[in-house]
């Protein structure tokens, strides 16, 4: 072994958190596929209780034996929002296709300003997750208590958003852009949050990607990427930069965890989830949420 590749070898395990021996860096990777090992992280248990109260105050062990990928999706952009520093007290942040989610109303006790957008009212998704209700009256939707002065809805398509350029801290979408339209649609709307983030500012965005080396899938309004497509849009991007690689790599206790595509959303629908839901199958591949940060660097 040459001189000091032992001490660059420790660094090295040093930098990578590790469920098994109970204890984590600073900062959690940020770019990654969600893992079941992910809610033995208490940052990011810490940030599900915050934001789910109705969760936390109906099951005392919650999110534990109740591990969900949309509330992973939730906590992994709230803290890594955090973490890269793109909330500063005064700043100005952009929820694309944002629905009613809790995560906008956690952002209002956070900076001055949060802006949500999407297609209120329309599109597939309006009955349940993008209800009109809220451009009229957010309070009613509301999960806990917000700053209401510091909240502003419009109704806003995600592939042209009518802000000026260079005006938020950070952008971000929750399990979105796969509906955008296929891999075009994905281009252009990532284009356009890039067009309207700061210089230095932040893209965040969860979506969904194959995990079993199956092809990616293009299905009317489901984009199911794979890992080689993910990371060629995200790197085709002008003046997007990945914040670090994305990690792929999913542990065998997670992939224990498959669920039909078909079950997850009939049982969503009688608000019977199964737990875990981590990762769903869908016409042979599986698949499940994957967190991506970028950075605007011109």
């Amino acid at each position: 072994m040459e001189p000091g590749e032992f001490g660059r070898r420790r660094q090295r395990r040093r930098a990578i958190w590790t469920v098994e021996h109970g204890w984590y860096r600073a900062r959690v990777r940020l770019n990654k596929v969600c893992n079941i090992e992910d809610w033995d992280i208490p940052t990011r248990t810490a940030t599900m209780r915050r934001i789910l109260p109705g969760f936390a105050a109906a099951y005392p062990q919650f999110p534990a034996a109740m591990e969900h990928r949309k509330h992973w999706e939730f906590a992994q952009v709230l803290d890594g929002l955090v973490d890269l520093g793109a909330l500063p007290a005064h700043g100005m942040v952009l929820a694309v296709a944002a629905g009613q989610e809790a995560v906008l109303f956690d952002l209002t006790n956070r900076v001055r300003w949060v802006f949500a957008t999407d297609i209120y009212g329309t599109g597939h998704f309006a009955e349940k997750e993008a209800d009109a209700t809220i451009l009229r009256d957010p309070d009613a939707v509301a999960p806990f208590p917000y700053n209401r002065r510091r909240l502003v809805v419009q109704y806003m398509d995600a592939l042209d958003l009518r802000h000026e350029d260079r005006t938020f801290d950070a952008v971000y979408s929750l399990s979105s852009i796969e509906h955008f339209g296929g891999i075009d649609g994905v281009r252009r709307a990532l284009g356009e949050q890039r067009r309207v983030v700061r210089v230095g500012g932040i893209v965040a965005l969860t979506t969904e990607v194959v995990i079993n080396g199956a092809d990616p899938l293009e299905e009317g309004h489901l984009l199911l990427s794979s890992p080689e497509q993910l990371v060629g849009i995200c790197e085709s991007i002008p003046g997007l930069a990945l914040v670090e690689p994305i990690d792929f790599s999913v542990s065998e206790r997670t992939r224990s965890t498959v669920l039909s595509l078909s079950d997850a959303v009939a049982n969503s629908y009688n608000q019977e989830p199964d737990y875990p839901h981590i990762i769903l199958e869908h016409q042979g591949r599986l698949f499940t949420s994957v967190s991506v940060f970028l950075r605007r660097i011109d």
